[in-house]
């Protein structure tokens, strides 16, 4: 009896051209029917395509969603699986697969389906981020940051994406770092208030592809581990970045503390935040690692 999966995908993905990206899916559709899948294809057309279609999928039984794409195309998805039992494939084919590496996803096609054919699944806590100027949620899977991060996904451009790849954010960070103007924002952890100019929420060890910001943070753990410094220069960021390059950032540095802690509260004035790589808006903003567990597939 043939296993159903929803296949979703954004034929924009990766660095690749439109017609390799076509035949890369045809490859990976035939690859997963030698292993019993019926999989069916959906293309994303624009922005929050991919929230309807893994929700039309839930709905329609389809126990298996396969998400292709980069990590925004994913946390997308992931706004349509909350909370319905179907589990989360991710093939990774954007610009940083920050998901995908969590989960040792292969690049090689025969492998990746080999691995989804497997089935070995992880169970991971959805957070979710509440707006409260509009009241919207965004759930997300590996990490929410307050401040710089924020301004340099902000700073990043598709066309500079689709030409550099992962290099396009190391780019626009630099180019941020010498226009950012660190701005202080208050953050509520267990009753107590402090102060910060950035903040990371990690629900993953690796930050971003290749940073350890919050190196302890696991999926599987119902609480975040939050990363919070206070500087107010600019260059006191860059003496912290070889920390983050080189195996984490220890709590003895000035400036910088770390807390476990299931929610967080950040208030301030003009501060934006981006979630899973994708600015969700500005402070004020609540964030609590829910209860709703997603199943995603790992090597």
């Amino acid at each position: 009896m043939k296993r159903r999966a929803a296949l979703i995908a954004n034929p924009k993905a990766g660095q690749a051209g439109s017609r390799e990206r076509t035949e890369t899916i045809d490859r990976f559709l035939r690859l997963m029917k030698e292993r019993g899948f019926d999989v069916e294809l959906c293309l994303t057309q624009g922005p929050r395509d991919a929230t309807r279609l893994a929700a039309q999928a839930a709905r329609e039984g389809f126990r298996d969603v396969i998400v292709s794409g980069g990590d925004g195309t994913i946390n997308e998805a992931l706004q349509g699986l909350v909370g319905t039992g179907a589990r989360l494939l991710a093939w990774p084919r954007g610009t940083a697969n920050v998901l995908g590496r969590e989960l040792r996803m292969p690049r090689r096609l025969e492998t990746l389906a080999d691995v989804f054919a497997a089935g070995k699944v992880q169970r991971a806590f959805a957070a979710c981020a509440t707006s409260e100027t509009t009241g919207e949620r965004r759930y997300f899977l590996l990490m929410a940051g307050i401040g710089l991060d924020a301004a340099i996904v902000d700073r990043v451009r598709p066309a500079l994406k689709k030409r550099l790849g992962k290099a396009a954010f190391w780019y626009s960070g630099w180019e941020s770092l010498t226009r950012w103007k660190p701005t202080p924002f208050a953050l509520e952890i267990d009753g107590k208030t402090r102060s910060g100019t950035f903040a990371a929420l990690g629900r993953t060890p690796r930050y971003g592809g290749n940073l350890a910001i919050t190196p302890r943070a696991r999926l599987d753990r119902p609480d975040f581990e939050v990363c919070l410094i206070d500087a107010a220069e600019r260059r006191r960021y860059l003496k912290l970045l070889p920390f983050a390059l080189f195996g984490g950032m220890p709590a003895t540095l000035k400036g910088v503390s770390f807390y476990d802690a299931p929610v967080a509260r950040a208030t301030g004035e003009g501060v934006l935040v981006q979630a899973d790589g994708e600015l969700i808006g500005s402070l004020p903003m609540s964030f609590a690692v829910t209860s709703e567990v997603i199943e995603v597939v790992t090597r």
